[in-house]
């Protein structure tokens, strides 16, 4: 009996040892919600500040006992862990279930930083993505394929299937795109090189485990870290921050150990107070979105990621539309930070819609319709974007409402079907920041305002006194940019016009014509919450209430217009390139697109003065029918030079008389060619019979030079590239060749002689990259005769080194006696050659220094002796 007592004690006590502890609830526990949507969870029975809350995708605000949790943009499972740190047996888990309607393409989110952050050359961080298939699920055995736009200063490399190893090459401040693609779905991230201020200090994202974001100081309070021997390092005065997943930053105010953690209490901190040098740019691909009407009040939108969503209008009495509508928008955003030696100079933010829309037309009844009846209304998610500390998840939303009170009296509204380009941007400048201290800081620039134009003429037919309001506004985690109205149309209609400067469009200060018809509006855009939190990260005063200042509202203008060179940013054409036919091309555009004619014209050429080629009138080269090109101009040999480039749009009704005019970003084209020059008419080669003749084959990379118009030299001729066939009568060695610009290229040719004495003839095909002579054939005799014959040679007491490198040649010719003999040594760097003309020496010393970098061949050629030879060393300059 002792016995079995024992043992049902033992069973009790294991029983209770395994079972988990009770206590921590979690609610709710499991819940459904819509891509973006936010949930609050509440936790009961631990004390709120030993909790830790993890997500897996989604986004999670501790706040005490409660944490606001954001779901993803996109449908996934999500699972949320909460667990009490002092005893971490004890968790909870909830299920989060994230759905959408309609039907989904492959896709690719980031769950790594999207910007990362490299402080030295060498450093190597990882970029984590997840793809999801069609149906929203995460495919983790997905192929993805990860680049560089610039290996030379960043290189990404795979590490598995969905993960990857980047790595800085370069301590230069800046940023490298890295492209990242599964199936059609692309995304982007950024590697950014910065150099911090002494007191800055990197957190990483494992080592947070809470944060405190106070709203109205839009500022962290608080910030709980794992403790390790870096975190329990930190000391009151220091700036933390973590990456945009992450997206905790501030300074340092007091420092408290806690068990296993470590608390930082925190105050304000801006970008100047982090970095000491940055230079970051990013930019959102142009996101599309397609509109098409799918009955009365139902507008379907078809976003990039492939989504489908019905959006029932708003029932809107006396509202009687056309045919079915469609149209198409697209979605920009760009930003820019620079911080140079510890100051901000630039802090740029920049949202841009567009897009052309085609409706059926409509009539409103103003006496049957009700007041803020919506016409029209669209709403998508951007992909999101990295502020460098924290990510911003864009929606764009347009909306066309008739804002019309009851009115007794009868009116009817007329909008006929028409299709309609618009452009609406919003821009936000950080002025630099001054000084710490109680000195007044200029507001950052509020910029851009909404437009809508007209694709085709049309009629608008207003009949009524009342306020027609058209808005459109782009979100950053909720927060509106800012609208525009169309006022009533009693106000004023405004149309300006001017044409200013030379009035011909061959002088370079033509600038063409400028007119605009707008609409005066009633009220302005104010500030949003989001300048005034950007305006805190970058370190200035938030900016102040536009007030109620009145600006006109553009409804028509001049296109607007711009070109490039599609040569990969070099602006340099090189005709001796393996391309089939180098040409430049230019490609246009214009906003909004119209009929016409673009051209190109130029001013430039080879010249030694640029007064000699910048101080004429241009001249057309070429010209397109199509607004948006492209368009080639294919030079020949004789227009290398350089060229300054302007380009006139003939489009629309004001454009065909006085074309617009425009410039690309980088508007210099320099053309470049090789030249093959001193090729000899015919060859000998001499040897004796039942041996080998030999010879030289002698040419010259001419160099033409130019310059820009600031007086900067430009090289003119680029590197020549000659080749002989593998097999022939006659060879060469080396068989392929590549001479610099202002160089001689030497070639030592042989041919086996026959047994018996004489001279036969010959030929050696010659291919090079000359545009002119892409293919030339030189005759040759091959002498065979007995007697002996003069031998060159050469050496040098190393082949490599750094510049400025300094070698020793050892040369020498072993001639037959009384062999009458000249020789030159050739250094290979354009510098002037060593030349004996009277007789060549049997041994002898040349010093020479290589001051650039660069491969080299040395080259003894030999003249007289029974013939020509030469013998080659080449030389490496590091």
């Amino acid at each position: 009996m002792r016995r079995w007592l024992w043992l049902l004690l033992a069973l009790g006590l294991f029983a209770a040892c395994s079972a988990p502890p009770a206590g921590l609830r979690v609610s709710p526990v499991e819940a459904t919600l819509e891509p973006g949507e936010e949930l609050v969870l509440t936790a009961d029975g631990a004390d709120p500040d030993d909790l830790v809350w993890t997500a897996e995708y989604g986004t999670l605000i501790p706040e005490g006992a409660q944490a606001r949790y954001r779901a993803p943009d996109y449908p996934v499972d999500d699972r949320i862990e909460v667990v009490r740190g002092s005893n971490p047996r004890e968790r909870m888990e909830v299920q989060v279930h994230v759905r959408g309607s309609g039907v989904l393409a492959p896709r690719v989110r980031v769950r790594s930083d999207l910007a990362l952050l490299f402080t030295r050359a060498g450093e190597e961080r990882e970029l984590a993505v997840v793809v999801y298939d069609a149906a929203g699920r995460p495919d983790p055995e997905a192929a993805v394929q990860f680049s560089s736009d610039d290996p030379d200063r960043v290189t990404v490399e795979a590490t598995g299937p969905q993960t990857a190893r980047v790595r800085a090459l370069v301590n230069e401040p800046g940023t490298v795109r890295l492209r990242i693609r599964a199936q059609d779905a692309e995304a982007y991230a950024w590697a950014v090189t910065a150099e911090l201020r002494p007191e800055a200090v990197r957190l990483e994202d494992g080592w947070i485990l809470g944060a405190t974001w106070d709203p109205d100081a839009l500022a962290w309070t608080e910030i709980v870290l794992e403790r390790t021997p870096e975190t329990e390092a930190l000391r009151p005065g220091q700036v933390v921050f973590s990456g945009d997943r992450a997206g905790v930053w501030g300074r340092v105010e007091a420092v408290r150990t806690e068990g296993g953690r470590v608390a930082l209490e925190l105050g304000p901190a801006g970008l100047s107070d982090v970095f000491w040098n940055l230079d970051y740019q990013a930019e959102l691909p142009p996101y599309p979105v397609t509109l098409s009407a799918a009955g009365e009040g139902v507008r379907l939108a078809r976003g990039a990621d492939g989504g489908e969503r019905l959006a029932p209008g708003e029932p809107c009495p006396g509202l009687e539309r056309g045919a079915d509508a469609g149209g198409r928008i697209e979605a920009r955003a760009f930003l820019e930070l620079r911080v140079v030696d510890g100051a901000l100079e630039a802090a740029r933010w920049r949202l841009a819609l567009a897009g052309e829309l085609e409706d059926g037309g409509f009539t409103l009844d103003t006496q049957a319709g009700a007041a803020g009846c919506a016409l029209a209304r669209l709403q998508t998610r951007l992909p999101p974007l990295s502020w460098l500390l924290f990510s911003l998840r864009l929606r764009a939303r347009l909306e066309a409402q008739s804002a019309l009170d009851p009115d007794p009296a009868p009116a009817r509204l007329v909008w006929p079907a028409q299709r309609a380009r618009f452009h609406a941007e919003r821009a936000w400048t950080a002025a630099p920041a001054p000084p710490r201290g109680p000195l007044a800081v200029d507001p950052p620039e509020l910029e851009g305002e909404p437009g809508i134009g007209f694709a085709a003429p049309g009629r608008l037919r207003l009949r009524l006194e009342r306020r027609l309001r058209l808005s459109g506004e782009v979100r950053a985690q909720g927060t509106p940019l800012g609208e525009g109205t169309l006022a009533e149309p009693g106000d004023a209609l405004l149309l300006t016009a001017a044409l200013e400067g030379p009035l011909d469009p061959a002088d370079p200060d033509y600038r063409g014509p400028d007119w605009e018809l707008s609409w005066a509006p009633e009220a302005a855009a104010e500030a949003g919450d989001l300048e005034t939190l950007l305006a805190a990260v970058a370190g200035v005063r938030a900016p102040a209430p536009a007030g109620s200042t009145a600006a006109p509202l553009r409804l028509a203008g001049p296109p607007r217009v711009w070109g490039h060179l599609d040569t990969g940013g070099v602006r340099r054409l090189d005709l001796g390139e393996a391309a089939a036919e180098p040409a430049a091309r230019f490609s246009f555009e214009a906003d909004p697109p119209e009929p016409g004619r673009v051209e190109v014209w130029l001013r430039g050429g080879a010249c030694d003065d640029p007064a000699d080629c910048f101080s004429g009138p241009l001249e057309p080269v070429a010209v397109t029918d199509e607004p948006d090109g492209p368009l080639v101009w294919r030079p020949e040999k004789d227009d290398r030079g350089v060229y300054e480039v302007f380009f006139r749009y003939r489009l629309g009704a004001v454009g065909a008389r006085h074309p617009y005019a425009g410039r690309p970003p980088d508007p210099w084209l320099l053309v470049q060619s090789p030249d093959l020059q001193g090729l000899p008419l015919a060859l000998e080669l001499h040897g004796a019979p039942g041996g080998t003749a030999t010879g030289v084959l002698r040419y010259r990379n001419a160099a033409l030079g130019g310059v820009f118009p600031d007086g900067t030299p430009a090289q003119l001729t680029s590197t020549l590239w000659v080749w002989t066939p593998r097999e022939g009568v006659v060879r060469a060695q080396p068989r392929k060749l590549a001479l610099a610009a202002g160089l001689w290229g030497y070639q030592r040719l042989s041919a086996d002689c026959p047994e018996a004495a004489g001279r036969f003839a010959a030929a050696l095909p010659l291919y090079t990259n000359d545009p002119e002579l892409p293919a030339v054939v030189v005759p040759v005799d091959v002498v065979c005769e007995p007697g002996p014959r003069a031998v060159p040679w050469l050496e040098v007491d190393r082949n490599g080194g750094a510049a400025s490198l300094a070698v020793t040649f050892r040369l020498g010719v072993r001639a037959p006696p009384g062999a009458a003999t000249a020789c030159a040594l050739d250094f290979g760097d354009g510098s002037p050659p060593r030349s004996w003309p009277e007789g060549c020496p049997a041994q002898l010393d040349v010093r020479h220094v290589y001051e650039r970098p660069g491969f080299y061949r040395a080259v003894l050629w030999l003249i007289g002796g029974g013939g020509e030879d030469l013998a080659a060393v080449e030389l490496r300059v590091d």
